[in-house]
């Protein structure tokens, strides 16, 4: 009897620990709900065209359901919907739910592991790909998601590797190319990154390089491109509360016609200050090569893939909630800027906070060029300039429940010789929002 109980005691621990081995995945959900009214006047920079204050009141729902197995093994997916405007479309009277109801849509899918016994982290599927930025809210080059498959590990303490494969564009299997032409399975762009952390007390950097080839029907007929990018991002807080960045940056695209070849660089240098308990103060400077008067060697600006970089909150991007800024972080190359922002200003009600930017932007790229194909108040020549003025606050009701106002003012300085008589330099946004993030 003594040996069946021992037995039984046995076969019980055998099957606890396959049960525990088997034990369903813990899922996690979480995601936010945001609806956003902007009333906006003058925002292409034209007079006559929009001269009334547009409002425009736009939803948007993101889902996220992250299953973990385990430490080193999890899954993510996550979806958002179409960002309607109220009234139009899949969001007008009668649309939501019916046959044109907005859909959601897949936004991030893809599994994240440790190789077993090892800190090597694996990271494959669709999610963000961004390349190091200390100054500005991401990457200029490339900030968005994408299908990549990357590796990083740790090699000391102080410093690790990434290394990794991304498609940042296929179209093989459709008929037709980015320029609407027949293909013979040419249209792609593949991306290889590989990175070096830097983490010491005190002092962080990132230096990477990204190499990107495309089929020769990516950007023209029988053209066939190859890219490259390098740099740097650079973070000291040796000087506490002080706190340097910078960032330096140089692209280069090269194509079998000379008139489509770009390369330039991009320099930023930040300073903030923490030493304040009711707010943070940052204070910075940018600058990016612009264009010369001569379109047939190329162009003499950065190239660019999808980047989602801004300051300020205006005329660059950096909008807190949605559809209240102009470029939305799709940045003009060819400029300069130099600003000041206040940012996460204690008020006098205990969870209302304020964020204050001025900045002053002066373009480089040479107005003898002309600017066919340009947008006004995308780009802006070295005879164009502007100031910008932000007020934005923000309340939070519950921890997961704020509310956003956001006030944006731009004087600019357009030049009538280069973009018409018709130019109207002042622009201005109201923006108001709630966000319930679950």
């Amino acid at each position: 009897m003594k040996r069946l109980s021992l037995l039984a005691a046995a076969l019980i621990m055998v099957l606890g620990m396959a049960v525990s081995a088997s034990a369903a995945p813990e899922v996690s959900i979480s995601g936010n709900l945001l609806v956003n009214a902007v009333w906006m006047n003058n925002w292409d920079f034209r007079d006559g065209t929009n001269d009334g204050a547009a409002m425009d009141i736009v939803e948007r729902a993101d889902l996220y359901f992250t299953v973990t197995a385990n430490e080193n093994l999890k899954g993510v997916l996550g979806l958002r919907s179409d960002k309607g405007s109220w009234g139009d479309a899949d969001f007008g009277l009668d649309r939501p739910g019916g046959a044109d109801r907005a859909q959601l849509n897949i936004r991030d899918a893809y599994i994240d592991f440790n190789w077993p016994g090892t800190d090597v982290n694996v990271k494959a599927g669709i999610y963000t790909v961004a390349l190091p930025q200390s100054v500005g809210s991401a990457s200029m080059i490339l900030a968005e998601r994408a299908g990549a498959v990357m590796v990083s590990a740790p090699v000391t303490d102080n410093v690790s590797v990434l290394a990794g494969y991304t498609r940042l564009f296929n179209d093989n299997n459709t008929t037709g190319n980015t320029l609407g032409a027949v293909t013979d399975g040419e249209d792609f762009l593949d991306g290889y990154l590989v990175a070096v952390p830097l983490s010491f007390e005190g002092v962080s950097a990132t230096p990477f390089f990204l190499y990107a080839n495309g089929g020769q029907n990516f950007a023209a007929n029988n053209e066939e491109i190859t890219a490259y990018w390098t740099g740097t991002n650079f973070t000291m807080s040796l000087f506490d509360p002080f706190i340097i960045k910078a960032d330096v940056n140089y692209g280069n695209l090269d194509a079998d016609t000379e008139a489509l070849d770009a390369s330039g660089w991009l320099f930023d240098l930040g300073l903030d200050y923490t030493g304040f308990d009711f707010m943070n103060v940052s204070a910075y400077f940018v600058y990016t090569t612009g264009n010369d008067d001569d379109a047939a060697n190329g162009a003499e600006t950065m190239p660019i893939l999808n980047g989602d970089w801004a300051v300020g909150s205006f005329f660059f991007g950096g909008g807190s909630i949605t559809s209240d800024d102009i470029n939305g972080g799709d940045t003009p190359m060819g400029f300069w800027t130099i600003g000041l922002s206040l940012t996460d200003i204690q008020s006098f009600a205990q969870g209302l906070t304020h964020d204050f930017h001025v900045l002053y932007a002066k373009g480089t790229n040479d107005s003898d060029l002309g600017v066919a194909g340009q947008t006004l108040g995308s780009y802006l020549t070295d005879d164009d300039s502007l100031w910008e003025v932000d007020f934005n606050t923000a309340y939070a009701v519950y921890d997961e429940l704020t509310l956003y106002g956001q006030l944006g003012y731009i004087n600019s300085d357009f030049d009538d010789d280069v973009w018409g008589n018709n130019v109207d330099n002042d622009a201005w946004k109201f923006a108001t929002g709630v966000v319930y993030k679950f």
